[in-house]
């Protein structure tokens, strides 16, 4: 049997769990509204989670740190057994302690973004996110078997959680790869480069925005007291209208996962994007609006 077709028999079963959708969405929207009610305190630590700092999500950098120190653990563990090398022994618990140590903010990131993880992919969030944490479980016993001289057993403990953190490896795969879970949804080569009439003036009063179709690409459009603002019209994050958002000076919050960005440059003001929206230069001339992608992105390409 080819791994694509035992993979898309294992998505059916998870899809039949009885009541696995329910409760991921009622979880993540629990986590979520539990960090907009923190006030910006919270919101801030929940944009650090989120890797807002550094551009694009934290929670896989921090992975790569956890399940390389368990999988090198592992490694010495199986050569530990053969050579019984105190040297390998000790290789393999400061490995498996790094591990395990590193887990628990790995494990803090990936709740942050499971709290906006799309609707769709929150079953497979919550599988991945119960794996890892029953293999971090086992990964503190083992720990203790360690310390209690007890290494059969320590190791036994680590082999049984990385066999389960392997599936729940490809269940984030999953999340990425099918469902684009992390990745930016916005444009990555925004048009127009020229400048282009998109609305008559006069049909956007102040406080009103409106989403234009420009080769297929969706634009935000908004008048504010102070000036027109343009910026992309997807939301980065996972695709939301941010037309349907929530205007409040220079800024838009997303009607769907509550991103925040910046009218003037498309900066992300608050997570869960980690990703700023394409901007565009705004004029009017002969009473017609008229934008084109600012001279920054045109270098960029």
């Amino acid at each position: 049997m080819k791994l694509s077709v035992l993979f898309d028999h294992i998505h059916k079963i998870l899809d039949t769990i009885p009541g696995i959708a329910s409760t991921a969405h009622t979880l993540k929207s629990t986590i979520h509204r539990w960090i907009l009610a923190g006030g910006t305190p919270l919101r801030r630590i929940a944009d650090f989670l989120h890797g807002v700092w550094i551009g694009h999500p934290l929670h896989p950098i921090l992975t790569d740190l956890t399940i390389g120190s368990w999988l090198l653990g592992t490694v010495f563990d199986v050569l530990s057994l053969f050579t019984r090398s105190p040297r390998h022994q000790d290789m393999a618990d400061t490995l498996t302690k790094i591990g395990t140590v590193s887990a628990v903010p790995t494990a803090l990131a990936g709740m942050t973004d499971y709290s906006t993880i799309k609707k769709e992919a929150a079953s497979f969030g919550l599988i991945h996110a119960a794996i890892n944490s029953i293999g971090l479980a086992l990964y503190i016993l083992s720990l203790r078997a360690r310390e209690r001289g007890e290494r059969g057993q320590g190791i036994g403990f680590s082999l049984i959680a990385f066999s389960g953190l392997a599936f729940s490896a490809w269940l984030g795969g999953e999340l990425v790869y099918r469902f684009r879970v992390g990745v930016n949804h916005a444009p990555t080569t925004p048009k127009p480069e020229g400048w282009t009439a998109v609305l008559p003036a006069d049909s956007l009063s102040a406080g009103q925005s409106k989403r234009v179709m420009i080769n297929d690409q969706a634009i935000l459009v908004y008048r504010e007291d102070g000036g027109i603002y343009a910026i992309g019209a997807v939301c980065s994050h996972a695709g939301g209208p941010l037309e349907r958002g929530t205007f409040k000076g220079e800024c838009v919050q997303c009607p769907w996962h509550d991103s925040v960005f910046n009218l003037r440059d498309g900066s992300v003001v608050h997570g869960p994007s980690t990703y700023r929206q394409p901007t565009y230069q705004v004029r009017v001339i002969r009473s017609q609006i008229e934008i084109r992608v600012t001279p920054e992105q045109q270098l960029q390409r």
